[in-house]
């Protein structure tokens, strides 16, 4: 019923659906495509053209195949800053109560949390905080969504229903927590509390920029109770990334014995470009296919990266 060319990209999907562990609705939603229509592609019962859907499928796999040839950071590296991180969230669950990891951009905050809900995927949950969450229920409700708490229409009924659906030994993992408002971050901690009245523990853990521990960290009243119920507060600067963290990030270059290069990269990692700045010029260079020191220089460059 279906060319050669139609039959491999359905077993494309198939195969992308089982490496997920996902369903058909959501693998559809990654390709851009209903559920509803790629179930009546595969059982030969579309009304429509299905060339359309086929070209819709060929272009998300034409774009993966693409980025297999160029070099992405796929798998999470422990650095020295993230791993420590990392064990910070994970001490946050165990002890409850409020964590803060603070630190500049691109040093590896959102790699060590998304790591710890990898391996952690029953029990901690991670939600990234935008300027739109700036009131209790619109916070309050993103995370009845992530839990799958019934959505109660007030604020009151909406923050039970969040507390009723959490569980003993959770951690809460709120990255860029600089857009938290102190009022939410007092209802977050009343979560904490709750459990806590109860002999159990929640972990709060807060993750973001510099602002983030110098706000829960401040002297002035409202902030006092919050600062004190904080039991771990750590801060990462981009100077404390290390020489064997590039190594790690790269290791074709030291099995290249390439150190001039090495060298480079952790000098421009230590500038507000950081680690993920390092990864994107590492990336150009490679996709330039020169990442000598003269090929990484000539990158950084056309990024209008000081050098």
């Amino acid at each position: 019923m279906y060319t050669q060319e139609q039959n491999e990209l359905l077993a494309k999907v198939e195969q992308l659906q089982k490496e997920r562990s996902i369903s058909q609705n959501e693998v559809g939603k990654l390709i851009g495509i209903s559920g509803t229509a790629l179930s009546q592609i595969k059982n030969g019962k579309y009304a429509a053209d299905p060339q359309k859907v086929f070209d819709k499928i060929a272009e998300y796999f034409g774009v993966k195949e693409k980025a297999q040839l160029t070099y992405t950071e796929l798998k999470y590296v422990s650095t020295s800053i993230s791993a420590q991180i990392y064990d910070i969230i994970g001490a946050c669950q165990v002890k409850g109560g409020l964590a803060v990891a603070a630190g500049d951009a691109g040093i590896g905050k959102t790699k060590a949390a998304q790591k710890y809900i990898e391996d952690h995927p029953t029990n901690s949950i991670l939600i990234t905080v935008n300027p739109c969450l700036t009131n209790i229920k619109s916070l309050l409700k993103v995370i009845a969504d992530r839990i799958n708490a019934p959505q109660e229409k007030s604020r009151d009924e909406l923050w039970l229903s969040v507390a009723r659906k959490l569980s003993d030994g959770q951690v809460l993992i709120f990255d860029e927590a600089q857009h938290l408002t102190l009022k939410c971050i007092e209802v977050l901690r009343s979560f904490s509390d709750y459990f806590n009245d109860k002999g159990q523990t929640l972990g709060i853990c807060f993750i973001g920029n510099l602002d983030t521990v110098a706000r829960i960290g401040s002297k002035k009243a409202e902030f006092a109770q919050i600062a004190n119920r904080t039991k771990q507060k750590q801060v990462y600067t981009k100077e404390q990334i290390r020489r064997d963290d590039i190594i790690k990030l790269f290791p074709l270059l030291e099995a290249g014995n390439m150190d001039k290069e090495i060298d480079f990269l952790h000098r421009i990692a230590r500038t507000p470009q950081a680690i993920r700045g390092v990864i994107n010029l590492f990336s150009n260079a490679y996709d330039n296919e020169d990442y000598s020191f003269k090929g990484l220089v000539a990158a950084a460059k056309g990024m209008n990266i000081e050098v």
